[in-house]
């Protein structure tokens, strides 16, 4: 009978190399996909966009930002005599507020010109906010002769709902009680409902002072926008374009600022952390990089699309929490250092540095995370907020990748002078 092979274990060391180099492939993978993005298909249509600033000039698309940090656009109307400009002013601002477009400018310009400035944006969403901004959005509601018994002038207000087997989409309208009587002296019991001459419902049924219009569920988008158009109102105006273009950033100068000082932070947090903890200070730099990489894209993913633009304060947040991601590896390196230097070995000196300091780190994060809770709350910082929350959560999200990092370099080595200073 042959004598079985016998095979030598993977040494530690081995397990720590392979487990590092796997690590620094996803990290450097990830850093290539945040920076650079990835197109998705051959024909590039689906497109991985990059959410990693790496300068000013080149801010990447995925994190966009308002008219004094970078820049918009703007849109001149003429309109016709005796329109009132002040009324379809308030109009245009309520279409765009209910499209989320917070960062704008609407005012009248002359006697016959109201001038519309926004952020910029894509080609595709600029033309479609532009649009619904301007357009007139006149309803009427006809009998089945075609004879207008009813406008928007009529309806109070307009909710969205769906039908009790949740199989069509509804818009109620509420009119006023002279239309209720309106309908009644034309003995109707059902109208057609036309927006600028085009009809949207067919058939709206009357119930007292609601007129209910039914929508199958793959025309969300026209039910939300006939109750969007309902509750902002119609232009009267008779808008003409007459000039556009575009707008300097009037504060570009604040990027290029929060860029460099974040580079400064990681660039001077790195040579302290290698200088002092060595490979302990590998792990912690390299920590903080992930917890910016995940932070931005957080603020991608998340917040761009509730807050839609980042303004100042989103990048003070930012800078926020990459000074947290830096403190954090700073603070657990020092802890560890301060062990090994006690003649602990590496692996007693991480256990006992990572406990040491727990309390302190995590209590620094819950008092970031409660006041980025506070300033959601208010309209002004909002979105500070949500971007301090973003980062705040990336780094405790991230927080546990150091032990991991340190877990490798302690398999590979055991020698106190690599990971701190020693007596």
């Amino acid at each position: 009978m042959a004598n079985a092979k016998s095979r030598k274990p993977i040494s530690p060391a081995t397990k720590g190399i392979v487990c590092l180099v796997l690590l620094c492939a996803l990290t450097v993978f990830v850093s290539f996909l945040g920076i650079a993005g990835m197109k998705l298909d051959g024909e590039g249509v689906n497109v991985l966009l990059p959410w990693v600033p790496v300068s000013s000039a080149n801010w990447p698309a995925s994190l966009p930002l308002n008219r004094a940090l970078g820049g918009g656009t703007y849109i001149e109307y003429a309109a016709k005599e005796g329109a009132s400009l002040e009324d379809t002013v308030k109009v245009i601002n309520a279409r765009l507020e209910g499209l989320s477009e917070t960062d704008r400018s609407v005012t009248v310009k002359g006697d016959d010109t109201i001038r519309i400035e926004l952020r910029n944006m894509d080609a595709s969403r600029l033309s479609g906010v532009r649009s619904m901004a301007v357009m007139a959005g006149h309803y009427e509601f006809r009998d089945s002769e075609g004879n207008v018994l009813l406008t928007e002038k009529d309806v109070t207000g307009a909710s969205l709902g769906m039908n009790a087997n949740q199989t069509t989409y509804v818009v109620t309208a509420k009119i006023t009680d002279e239309a209720v009587k309106k309908l009644a002296d034309a003995g109707v019991t059902y109208v057609s409902v036309y927006l600028d001459n085009d009809q949207v419902a067919s058939v709206a049924g009357i119930d007292g002072n609601e007129i209910s219009m039914s929508f199958l569920t793959s025309n969300f988008n026209t039910a939300s926008n006939v109750t969007y158009l309902f509750n902002t109102g119609a232009v009267d105006a008779g808008l003409t374009m007459k000039e556009s273009g575009t707008l300097d950033a009037s504060a570009a100068g604040t990027r290029q600022v929060v860029l460099l000082v974040a580079l400064a932070l990681l660039v001077i947090a790195c040579l302290y952390l290698v200088l002092t903890g060595k490979l302990t200070g590998v792990s912690g730099i390299w920590t903080a990089w992930c917890a910016v990489l995940l932070g931005l894209f957080f603020v991608a993913t998340i917040v761009v699309p509730t807050v839609y633009a980042l303004n100042v304060g989103c990048l003070i947040a930012a800078l926020l929490g990459v000074l947290l991601a830096v403190y954090t590896a700073v603070t657990r390196a020092d802890a560890i250092s301060a062990q090994t230097k006690e003649g602990f070995s590496p692996k007693q000196a991480t256990k006992l540095g990572f406990r040491s300091c727990g309390k302190q780190i995590w209590l620094v994060h819950g008092c970031a995370l409660a006041v980025s809770l506070v300033m959601m709350i208010f309209p002004f910082s909002k979105s500070t907020g949500y971007t301090l929350a973003a980062f705040v959560t990336a780094s405790a999200f991230t927080a546990f990748l150091m032990r991991v990092f340190q877990a490798c370099f302690t398999a590979i080595s055991n020698k106190p002078s690599l990971f701190g200073k020693t007596k």
